[in-house]
C-alpha cells in the first residue's frame, strides 16, 4: 500500500513538473522526500525540485542550488547546463554564471555575465565566441554615460544646472527657483537684521533646496545612466535570443 502511495507522489509530482506547475509540483516532492528519505538522494528528482523551487522563490532556490551541489559534487554538465539555462531564463543570472563556469555552454555563460553587470568578463567570452557581439559590448562600455559626481558638482555650484544635464529639465528648472526663492528670503531676513527668521529659514528653506538639488541631480544622472543600461540590455537580449 505504502510502495502504491510513493509511486502515486512521484508520478503526480513528475506530472506537474513537466507541465510547469512548479508551485504544485514542489509541494508533492516535498511530500516523497518526507515519506521517503530516499527519493532525496535522487538526482534527478533533486534537481526537478530544485529547478521546480527557483521558478517561485530566489532565496529558496538558491539555498536548494546550494544543497544540490553539496550533496550531489559530481553533477554532470548537462545537468549543470540545464540548470543554468532555467536559472538565466528566470534572470538569475549571477546563479547561471556560478554554475556555468564549469560548462563548455560559453556563450549561455557570456550572456549571464553581460546581465550580471559583468561586462568585462562578458566581452573576454565574446572576444572569443562571437566578434559582433563583443564589438556592441565594447562600444557600450566606451559610451559615455551622465557623470554623477559633475552633475551633483553643477548643482553646487548652480542648483538646478546639475539636474538639466542630467536630462531633466523640469526638475532643473523647479530647483533653480525654489533655492533661488528661499535664497531670496533668506537675503532679506539678513538684510532686515531678521536673524532669527534667517536662522530658521537657512534651516528648513534653503539648506533643504540647495542641497535637494545636489541630491536631485545625482539621482537622476545614476537613473538615466541605469535607463539607457536597461534599454541596451532589451535590445541585446532580443537581439541574440538563447535557443532552448
Amino acid at each position: 500500500m505504502m510502495i502504491l502511495i510513493l509511486f502515486s507522489q512521484f508520478v503526480l509530482a513528475e506530472s506537474l513538473f513537466a507541465k510547469r506547475y512548479y508551485d504544485l509540483a514542489s509541494i508533492e516532492y516535498q511530500r516523497m522526500f518526507f515519506f521517503d528519505t530516499s527519493a532525496y538522494n535522487n538526482f534527478q528528482l533533486r534537481l526537478n525540485y530544485t529547478i521546480a523551487v527557483l521558478n517561485q522563490d530566489f532565496f529558496k532556490g538558491y539555498e536548494e542550488v546550494e544543497k544540490l551541489f553539496r550533496d550531489f559534487p559530481e553533477i554532470d554538465t548537462e545537468s549543470k547546463v540545464i540548470l543554468g539555462r532555467e536559472s538565466y531564463n528566470l534572470g538569475n543570472y549571477d546563479i547561471a554564471v556560478n554554475i556555468l563556469k564549469s560548462t563548455p555552454e560559453k556563450r549561455l555563460l557570456g550572456l549571464s555575465y553581460l546581465f550580471s553587470g559583468q561586462y568585462s568578463n562578458a566581452l573576454k567570452e565574446f572576444q572569443i565566441l562571437d566578434g559582433v557581439l563583443a564589438q556592441e559590448i565594447e562600444d557600450f562600455i566606451n559610451r559615455p554615460k551622465k557623470s554623477v559626481t559633475r552633475a551633483m558638482l553643477f548643482s553646487s555650484i548652480l542648483p538646478g544646472t546639475g539636474e538639466i544635464y542630467a536630462g531633466n529639465v523640469k526638475q532643473g528648472i523647479q530647483d533653480f527657483l525654489l533655492t533661488s526663492l528661499s535664497g531670496f528670503i533668506l537675503y532679506n531676513s539678513i538684510k532686515n537684521k531678521k536673524y532669527v527668521d534667517a536662522g530658521i529659514i537657512f534651516s528648513f528653506l534653503f539648506n533643504r533646496f540647495y542641497f535637494g538639488s545636489i541630491s536631485n541631480a545625482g539621482r537622476i544622472a545614476q537613473m538615466a545612466n541605469e535607463k539607457t543600461e536597461m534599454q541596451w540590455l532589451d535590445y541585446i537580449k532580443n537581439k541574440y535570443p538563447i535557443k532552448n
